[in-house]
This record gives C-alpha cells, sequence and structure tokens, in this order.
C-alpha cells in the first residue's frame, strides 16, 4: 500500500501491508511494520470497528470492483472468494461463542489475567 505525504515533500510511502503484524488492543486492531522506501520508517496503524466498515464499504462499490475485475486472474478471484468465505465464516464463529458466552470477559485497561480489579 503505498500512501502520500505532503509534509515529506512530495513522497509516497510505501508500505508491505501484506507483511504487518497484527494485534488487538482493546477495541482497536493495531496494524504495525516498516515502510519500505524512502527510508526504512516503523509505523502504527490503529484500525477502530468503524474503519472496517468503511473498508468494506469501499470494497463493494462499483468503482473498485470494476477496478479488481480489470486487473485479476480467475485464480485470484477464486482466491478472493475463499478469502472472503474464511472471513463470514470466522466473523460466524466469534460472534456465536460471544453470543453463548463463550469468551472470557473483557479485563479492564492495564489489567492482567488473574489480577484483582480495583
Amino acid at each position: 500500500m503505498n500512501f502520500w505525504s505532503e509534509g515529506l515533500g512530495d513522497r509516497e510511502l510505501v508500505m508491505g501491508l501484506d507483511r504487518a503484524k497484527s494485534d488487538r488492543r482493546g477495541d482497536v486492531i493495531v496494524l504495525s511494520g516498516v515502510v519500505d522506501s524512502p527510508a526504512p520508517w516503523e509505523y502504527e496503524v490503529k484500525v477502530e470497528y468503524d474503519d472496517w466498515l468503511a473498508i468494506l464499504r469501499t470494497a463493494t462499490t462499483k468503482e473498485a470492483c470494476g477496478f479488481i475485475a480489470s486487473k485479476v486472474s480467475l485464480a485470484s478471484v477464486a482466491s478472493m472468494g475463499a478469502s472472503i468465505v474464511k472471513f463470514i465464516g470466522l466473523l460466524a464463529w466469534y460472534r456465536a461463542r460471544r453470543v453463548l458466552g463463550l469468551t472470557r470477559a473483557a479485563l479492564p485497561a492495564g489489567k492482567a489475567p488473574g489480577e484483582a480489579a480495583s
């Protein structure tokens, strides 16, 4: 993924988003990694629930779908389809666990498992 920055003198920052590490921290997913160019800089992107909705809504516009369709092979379409099925399956699994009360209660900020709440 490329980001443009006027503050860096019209530079484009190239991120290897496919190599980003992800971690859930409270109400956000944190993606972190290193910008490939123009210089190796560490980055951290915090993605909230509303951001995921915006990403999915953008991905399902006719412009985005038309762009992707003009670039991909049939094998890529199959791979994307498998990713979508996996996403829906995981979403259903985690939602079902939550509805059935099979997930651990969220810990207060800064508390470790087994640490008493004050």
